[in-house]
């Protein structure tokens, strides 16, 4: 179940945001004064049974979450879902893909995780409430990345070294979308990476397939970020950045997790997985059903912000 997630023509990398505060913190510590930790807790709880869930509950010293949202440029549906957490007390990060086709317990038709953004006039918090409703976490902050971002910076970079495992061979007019990468490694420019984490045809387990070989990519990215030839790029590296990524972090608070992050050995303390499920069809749509129990083992031991155990989560029943 450790493996990374992220899609699609319109997605970037997830660690482009996860490390945004790393790169800003270098470049602008110099200037910036109000330099302190997020606030916890994100647009408040959801009220259920008139009590709401995370709010109010004793928080562990120095855990902050952070949700990290790809959208889709045609679709406006956020087809890239990634909880982040960071202990800095512990000097640990560890992020979980939620699957765009996970089943949430909402009255719309669709119930699909990724057309939440979007159903909801666009409003995170909406999806703040669904990603709260299977892992039981309430995000702290967030982080909207747009794939002209993911392209350029990993241009930026001057590309990524990945072992691409298979052949990559697909083309769709319609996206104006054509994929030829042949197997072996090899670094990828902008174009040949979001390639690399939208193709997904040859995998008998579709979505899931491309989660686990996007872990690559991910661990490829963070290696290439945490290179002596990155850092003589920051600038440039920022200012894509920040044309690219919206988010409520304000810089003090970046600046702050990019310290603690810098004082992480990420290759050793840097954990990725998949909510734990099985694919399912339910009226006709192929969903993604979250198993209760495995995702609570999970989060308990990496996600959970709090002081005592998520004991259950608010998961679809047919």
């Amino acid at each position: 179940m450790k493996k990374a997630h992220i899609t699609n023509k319109t997605k970037y990398t997830i660690a482009a945001a996860l490390l945004v505060a790393a790169i800003i913190m270098i470049a602008a510590s110099v200037v910036i004064n109000n330099v302190r930790p997020p606030k916890s807790g994100g647009f408040g709880g959801i009220v259920r049974d008139q009590q709401v869930y995370s709010s109010g509950l004793d928080r562990r010293d120095g855990f902050f979450t952070l949700l990290v949202v790809g959208i889709d440029a045609a679709s406006n549906s956020t087809d890239t879902i990634m909880l982040v957490s960071f202990d800095t007390e512990l000097k640990k990060m560890s992020m979980m893909s939620i699957p765009r086709d996970t089943i949430t317990n909402t009255r719309r038709a669709n119930k699909k995780i990724n057309a939440s953004y979007v159903s909801n006039g666009k409003r995170i918090r909406a999806l703040y409430d669904e990603v709260e409703s299977v892992t039981g976490v309430r995000p702290d902050k967030y982080a909207l990345v747009t794939v002209d971002g993911f392209v350029e910076l990993i241009d930026s970079l001057g590309g990524v070294e990945v072992d691409v495992p298979i052949d990559m061979i697909y083309e769709d007019p319609t996206q104006d979308l054509k994929i030829n990468i042949k197997k072996g490694l090899q670094t990828l420019d902008g174009y040949d990476a979001m390639g690399f984490m939208r193709y997904r045809k040859t995998y008998a387990e579709g979505d899931i397939g491309r989660i686990k070989v996007q872990h690559t990519f991910v661990n490829a990215f963070v290696d290439k970020m945490l290179t002596p030839s990155t850092f003589v790029k920051i600038p440039e590296i920022a200012e894509t950045i920040s044309e690219n990524v919206e988010t409520d972090l304000t810089l003090g608070n970046e600046i702050w997790l990019g310290r603690q992050m810098l004082s992480m050995n990420l290759e050793q303390d840097f954990e990725t997985f998949t909510l734990p499920g099985r694919a399912h069809y339910y009226e006709g749509l192929s969903y993604y059903f979250p198993i209760e129990e495995e995702v609570l083992n999970i989060v308990n031991e990496y996600f959970n912000p709090y002081t005592v155990p998520i004991q259950e989560l608010d998961l679809f029943e047919e």
